[in-house]
């Protein structure tokens, strides 16, 4: 999911690097070694497995699916417990890349949630290698006081036709609108918002999404998978196509500064995308049954809350999600409820060639959208 992220601990090539010529040498000790998005776990977690387990714990965190996929590819990553975009998880196991889960080691497994682990078997059957972690979706994050003074006191977004709209659009366009620089998601989401295949790979079946993406962009004032979280925070802008997460992080930041707004969160009705990050055990790891070990601890339901509320992202076991802040448990944009689970699209890995159709849309929705601003981001 999350290409934007910035290593916070070192270069994830680097570090897999050094702990791969090292992993023999202390395969024999109490240790897991650990693959993490950045900014992806509670505080204290860490140091709490350790301490709970006596397994030391080497947690280290990367930047890009596309370098992880390429080092289980490899064989060798030196790590014991990585996490993974769903999507990415048939083809790593098609490869034989990745080693079967052993759910008897799991606990807590009957607690996820079932209709989750269903979406989840639609591209890893059986659950076979793949725990989720946790629950990103991509939305609308809107500044609830700016929208109100536009559009009246009292009004939601609750709607991708709302935003899409012409004149809608260009009112929001005084306040500030932000995209998500991701063609692959935003592309799928509109895809099926205009009930489309997202997955095909005929390039004639776009042409009414790259029409309405053309559109939206003359109004967007920037692409970017980052800057939204602080502008939305801010005030700097008003509206952004973001991730689930990353616009609750933003209202956090809001509240923090006594902002005299919040920062809402929509899953849009028509549906949007929904996929997981999973955990996934690497063939011939050095330390497999810790990583499984690790695996386990966090799916205790007081850690996995403990986790939803710092990160801002729902950790699917039914125990940890009854016990999470109230904002999150009882925001149906954040803890989708089945109607929007329903009309949710739990993406594949798009292919070579889907990957070029959605890089051609995205090229030609910048150049023929005549935005010219300097430093907007259009460059």
């Amino acid at each position: 999911m999350r290409f934007k992220q910035i290593a916070a601990c070192c270069s994830g090539l680097a570090c897999a690097a050094l702990v791969s010529v090292s992993s023999t040498a202390f395969a024999a000790e109490k240790k897991v070694n650990i693959w993490n998005w950045s900014d992806y776990m509670a505080e204290n977690t860490v140091s709490e497995f350790t301490k709970d387990t006596g397994i030391a714990a080497n947690y280290v965190t990367f930047d890009s699916n596309e370098l992880v996929e390429a080092r289980l590819l490899s064989g060798n990553t030196g790590f014991d417990a990585i996490m993974m975009t769903s999507y990415y998880v048939p083809r790593l196991a098609a490869a034989g890349a990745l080693e079967k889960i052993d759910k008897s080691k799991i606990s807590n497994y009957s607690d996820l949630d079932k209709k989750r682990m269903e979406l989840l078997a639609t591209i890893d059957p059986d659950n076979a290698y793949a725990i989720p972690y946790t629950e990103i979706s991509l939305g609308i994050g809107y500044n609830t006081k700016k929208i109100e003074e536009i559009f009246g006191k009292g009004t939601k977004i609750d709607s991708w036709d709302f935003i899409l709209n012409e004149e809608n659009a260009s009112k929001l366009e005084k306040c500030g609108i932000a995209v998500l620089d991701s063609p692959v998601e935003v592309i799928s989401s509109i895809q099926h918002y205009l009930k489309k295949d997202p997955a095909s790979e005929k390039r004639s079946d776009y042409e009414d999404a790259q029409e309405v993406l053309t559109r939206f962009a003359r109004h967007v004032a920037y692409f970017h998978s980052s800057r939204y979280i602080n502008d939305l925070a801010s005030g700097d802008i008003c509206l952004a196509i973001g991730y689930s997460g990353d616009i609750l992080q933003a209202n956090d930041r809001a509240v923090a500064a006594k902002r005299d707004y919040n920062i809402n969160y929509v899953f849009p009705k028509e549906g949007s995308l929904l996929w997981f990050d999973c955990w996934i055990l690497p063939k011939n790891s050095a330390n497999a049954a810790n990583g499984l070990q690790w695996i386990d601890y966090l799916m205790r339901p007081e850690v996995a809350s403990q986790i939803s509320n710092e990160i801002r992202y729902i950790l699917p076991l039914n125990k940890a999600i009854a016990n999470i802040d109230p904002d999150l448990s009882a925001n149906p944009s954040i803890n989708l409820t089945p109607e929007l689970l329903e009309v949710a699209y739990f993406p594949k890995a798009p292919s070579a060639r889907l990957s070029k159709i959605h890089n051609q849309i995205w090229n030609s929705m910048k150049l023929n959208s005549t935005k010219e601003e300097e430093g907007s981001g259009w460059e």
